[in-house]
């Protein structure tokens, strides 16, 4: 009886132990609840390879472009697309600001990423 309770314990600790590692936090560098926000400089990248540069903007209503303080203009010349939010029926407003955190953050480095590219001079 003791080892099967023992043998329960061990399970139940791993078990929880994995369900620590929930879609909110970050595992090895890998954001497991929003993959897609993982790479900035990555898809920043690729996206200079196609020759894609538009900026990266959170939701359509943003006036302002992450990560082009001084250069707000260059939006206007290039173009923006927006990061796309999953879809989610009953999305709780905790996953909305976290999505909302990790999507300007994301945004803020690709579009860093893409303005040192057009304007080598513009500084940090």
């Amino acid at each position: 009886m003791k080892k099967l309770l023992i043998s329960f314990l061990i399970w139940a600790v791993g078990l929880s132990s994995t369900l620590c590692a929930l879609g909110q936090d970050t595992y090895a560098g890998i954001d497991l609840l929003y993959p897609q926000l993982a790479h900035p400089r990555e898809d920043a990248t690729v996206a200079i390879k196609r020759r894609d540069f538009r900026f990266v903007i959170v939701n359509r209503s943003d006036t302002d472009v992450p990560g082009l303080d001084k250069h707000q203009s260059l939006k206007w010349i290039y173009g923006t697309k927006f990061v796309r939010r999953p879809f989610r029926i009953f999305a709780t407003k905790s996953q909305d600001f976290s999505f909302n955190i990790r999507a300007r953050a994301y945004a803020e480095e690709y579009n860093r990423m893409l303005l040192h590219h057009l304007l080598p001079d513009a500084g940090p």
